[in-house]
C-alpha cells in the first residue's frame, strides 16, 4: 500500500505515526466485524437495538416489542452486521443497510420522505441519478450501553464523539475506540455483497465530524434537523468516498477495506 499525505504530514511525530499505523491492529485485537446472517445473530442485532432505541433513548415504544427485540418493516430488505468484543463475545455495536428490495421503484428508504427534501438540489439530483437498486441507507447504527459507558458517551446513540477514548483493560493501553470505523468496515462488506454503489444516511453531527477527521467524508451533507435527535442527512457515491480515504488516510483505508479486500462497485454507466 502506498504511503499517502496522512503519513507525510505526520513525519517527525513518531507518536502520531505509531497511532495511525496501529489502527487496524488496535481494532482487530479488541473487536471483530461480523455479518449477521443467521437468525441467532440477527436476534442479537435486534436486542442491541432494543436496548439503545427503546430503553436508553426512548425513540421507539418498548411495549411494541414484547420479545425485547426492536425491528421494523425495513428489516426484511436489509442486511445486518455487528461488532463483537473478542474477549467476552458480546455484541457491542450494530448497523444495517436498508436496500430497495425486489421492487426498487416502489420501495422507499427510511430517511427519504422526512429528510431528502431538506437537502440541496444537487444532492437530490444525485440521488435521482443513481440506480435505485444500487442505493442503500445506512441505518440503525448503535453502540451498546456497556460500551457507551466505557467511552463516556452515554447520551449518544453511536457511542462515539471526537473526544471518546477506550480503556483496553486486557493490555493496559488507552486507545481510540474506532467503533465507528469498524461499523463502516461492516457497511462496506455488506455493500460489496449486494453490489451497492451509493449510500444515504442520517447521522449525529459529532459522528460526521469524527468520520471526516478520519477521511470519511460524504459528497452531500444536508442541514441539521430533528430526526430522532439532531441529525444531518448525507448522500455519497461509495467508490469515490473510498478513493478519497485511500489518498487522505491510507491507514483508515486499510482497516475499512481489509487491506483492499473489500472495494465497492463503480456505478453502472447508462
Amino acid at each position: 500500500m502506498q504511503n499517502g499525505s496522512a503519513y507525510q504530514q505526520g513525519k517527525g511525530n513518531s507518536k502520531n505515526e505509531q497511532a495511525r499505523e496501529d489502527i487496524s491492529t488496535i481494532f482487530n485485537s479488541v473487536f471483530q466485524v461480523e455479518m449477521a446472517t443467521s437468525q441467532e445473530a440477527i436476534n442479537e442485532v435486534f436486542e442491541v437495538r432494543y436496548q439503545v432505541y427503546c430503553i436508553d433513548r426512548s425513540f421507539e415504544n418498548p411495549s411494541c416489542f414484547p420479545d425485547n427485540r426492536e425491528h421494523d418493516s425495513y428489516d426484511p430488505r436489509s442486511s445486518h452486521a455487528l461488532i463483537r468484543h473478542r474477549k467476552t463475545g458480546h455484541s457491542v455495536a450494530t448497523v444495517r443497510l436498508v436496500m430497495a428490495g425486489n421492487h426498487p421503484e416502489q420501495a422507499d428508504f427510511p430517511m427519504e420522505a422526512p429528510c431528502l427534501h431538506r437537502m440541496s438540489r444537487r444532492a437530490r439530483e444525485a440521488v435521482a441519478g443513481a440506480r435505485r437498486d444500487q442505493i442503500a441507507e445506512i441505518s440503525r447504527m448503535a453502540v451498546s450501553r456497556e460500551f457507551r459507558r466505557r467511552l463516556n458517551e452515554q447520551n449518544t446513540v453511536s457511542g462515539v464523539s471526537e473526544t471518546a477514548c477506550y480503556k483496553d483493560a486486557e493490555k493496559g493501553k488507552r486507545a481510540v475506540p474506532y467503533i465507528s470505523l469498524g461499523l463502516f468496515a461492516a457497511i462496506l462488506q455488506m455493500s460489496v455483497r449486494h453490489n451497492i454503489t451509493h449510500w444515504m444516511a442520517v447521522m449525529e453531527p459529532a459522528q460526521l465530524r469524527l468520520l471526516k477527521r478520519f477521511g470519511v467524508e460524504f459528497d452531500h451533507v444536508g442541514p441539521v434537523l430533528e430526526y430522532h435527535g439532531l441529525r444531518r442527512p448525507a448522500f455519497t457515491e461509495a467508490a469515490s468516498l473510498i478513493d478519497r480515504i485511500e489518498k487522505r488516510r491510507p491507514d483508515v483505508w486499510s482497516l475499512i477495506t481489509d487491506d483492499g479486500h473489500y472495494l465497492p462497485a463503480r456505478p453502472d454507466i447508462p
